[in-house]
């Protein structure tokens, strides 16, 4: 089989693969994020407004807390809301956001993975690998089920987006050429990359990448480049800092982002250890991709398992060492790869979590890479020729199995989160999540108490710490009082709506103390109670004038009052 025939066949191989794996997919509706990304985001929603994209943050119409500038990543969901939306059929007043069929926006995502993939196969090629490895690293790429949570979820686009541009950006600058076509080549990478990080901030790593297969990369005869042979293919190392340059100038003076948020500092003693437990759980999960849900924390996790996870850091470091001094150089440059793309997520720097699936997607390439050629090489001097194909067949089968189960935990926010908590029943945020989505999208009632009620349960403790009501308990506590209110427990929901009336002493919480007291209000009517709901439903108003319109409503279907 010729060269060109053999890529066309791993070629159609992997977007078969591709879609085969995320076919499920389709039918999934918008989950967490997707809302603020897409359906909420007006300026994704008018092409006119393309420019501004890059002036401003992912999720300015949203939370806009995030501070991501990934203005390329809005831009795509701009063409796939062209695609995808129809006026005519919009039901806008039914759920407060543009009626819009996310099945555009999902094949996107199956053809940016599929991308990437594909992408990750012609560096191989370049890089010369035998072509086993070719074939095999790109289908377990793009069937692992780690990677369901950049795929399957909407707004994880931007992973597969950085990716393909870095691995682009890669391909280009390892171009064999001199004059006029290296140049091109260097600027080819340079535009990539610029593009990339565009669409994530992680694509900063790809400089690192670059230097790596600049200095590892093997010659075609397999020996080691020397100093001309470096400097000739130093061009795009030379490019990159001026995009660097003109990103941090556009982001600094030219953008708008919000506010931030992120983890507190643990001490860099305590971060180790994190970060030790975190490599142990990516290994195990490369391997046994089992578990996996979008919260993902330390929490619980044997302080042994960091004494695992040094154990094999070092195992991969001797390893790069070991391919390095008996000149096994594309094996370096695999497991090189490896550590220095995770290196940014792993927990020596405080992060706004301990560890992520899909920061995995770039760091993977370079594992299986790695891995494989480490078991091609020790099967030949073994004589066991099938072992790859045999250990590949096996692989594929389990992580297409699991990539097509874990799908469906994204086909709704209800799914979702229900899936999220089977694993981490203490996420605060998960709980609040599914409340919400029971109590406004739903209309699911007794399962937004229950989820409100174990979000109060796990804030009890600090609140008893503290003395007082926390901030963060407020707006959930309120939220389950007006959920209460709707069952009929109006005594419970008294409760409730009492704990927050004297926040009104804070001008801070005077808006959610008007509420609370206008919920006080409806509960006395309710119980009959005409005089005392009289008197709340006023102070409500004086407190919050907004509310007077609703307050007279009440008020006026409501008997005189008693004078009690």
């Amino acid at each position: 089989m010729s060269k060109k025939q053999f890529i066309a066949v791993v070629v159609s191989a992997t977007v078969f693969l591709g879609f085969l794996a995320y076919a499920n997919t389709f039918s999934g509706d918008w989950v967490w994020d997707d809302v603020s990304s897409v359906l909420l985001h007006e300026n994704v929603q008018q092409p006119g407004k393309l420019f501004q994209l890059f002036r401003e943050d992912q999720h300015a119409f949203g939370r806009g807390e995030g501070r991501f500038f990934r203005p390329l990543v809005s831009a795509s969901f701009m063409l796939d809301f062209w695609l995808s939306y129809s006026p005519t059929l919009d039901g806008a007043e039914l759920k407060g956001y543009p009626d819009v069929k996310p099945f555009f926006f999902h094949l996107t995502n199956i053809l940016w993975h599929i991308g990437a993939a594909i992408l990750l196969l012609f560096l191989l090629a370049r890089l010369q690998a035998p072509r086993i490895i070719q074939a095999v690293v790109p289908m377990l790429f793009v069937l692992h089920p780690m990677h369901t949570e950049a795929v399957a979820y909407i707004s994880g686009r931007a992973d597969m987006m950085s990716a393909t541009f870095i691995f682009g950006a890669l391909l280009c600058a390892s171009v064999d050429a001199s004059g006029a076509k290296r140049i091109v080549a260097a600027v080819g990478s340079g535009l990539l990359f610029a593009l990339g990080l565009c669409s994530k901030e992680s694509t900063l790593i790809y400089p690192v990448l670059l230097a790596l297969l600049i200095v590892l990369r093997p010659q075609s005869d397999g020996t080691a480049p020397n100093k001309a042979i470096w400097k000739a293919r130093s061009l795009p190392l030379l490019v990159a800092p001026v995009v660097l340059v003109g990103y941090f100038a556009w982001k600094s003076f030219m953008v708008t982002l919000g506010a931030g948020g992120g983890s507190g500092d643990s001490g860099l003693s305590q971060r180790l250890i994190e970060t030790c437990q975190a490599f142990a759980f990516y290994i195990k999960t490369l391997f046994v991709p089992t578990g996996l849900h979008m919260e993902q924390t330390l929490a619980g996790t044997p302080v042994w398992t960091a004494a695992l996870g040094l154990l094999c850091l070092s195992v991969i470091v001797a390893l790069l060492v070991w391919a390095f001094r008996i000149g096994h150089r594309r094996i370096a440059l695999g497991f090189a790869w490896f550590l220095a793309a995770w290196l940014p997520i792993s927990g020596l720097y405080p992060l706004n979590a301990p560890m992520a699936e899909h920061w995995m997607y770039v760091p993977m390439a370079g594992f299986w890479w790695a891995t494989l050629e480490l078991a091609l090489l020790f099967s030949k001097r073994i004589g066991m020729r099938l072992l790859i194909p045999g250990l590949a067949t096996v692989l594929a089968l389990l992580f297409l199995y699991g990539t097509v189960h874990r799908n469906r935990d994204w086909r709704s926010n209800e799914a979702l989160f229900r899936a999220t908590l089977a694993e981490n029943p203490d996420t605060i945020r998960v709980h609040t999540n599914l409340a919400t989505t029971y109590d406004y999208l739903e209309g699911n009632l007794p399962g937004a108490r229950r989820h409100y009620e174990a979000v109060l349960a796990r804030y009890a403790a600090d609140a008893t710490v503290s003395g007082g009501i926390l901030p963060n308990e407020i707006p959930i506590r309120l939220s389950l009082a007006e959920v209460l209110l709707r069952q009929g427990a109006y005594q419970e929901a008294l409760q409730h709506f009492g704990r927050l009336v004297p926040l009104a002493q804070n001008d801070a919480y005077k808006p959610e103390a008007a509420q609370a007291t206008l919920g006080m209000g409806q509960c006395l009517l309710a119980l009959g109670n005409y005089g005392q709901a009289s008197r709340a439903i006023q102070r409500a108003i004086s407190l919050e004038p907004g509310l007077r319109q609703r307050g007279v409503g009440l008020l006026r279907g409501a008997p005189l009052p008693d004078n009690r």
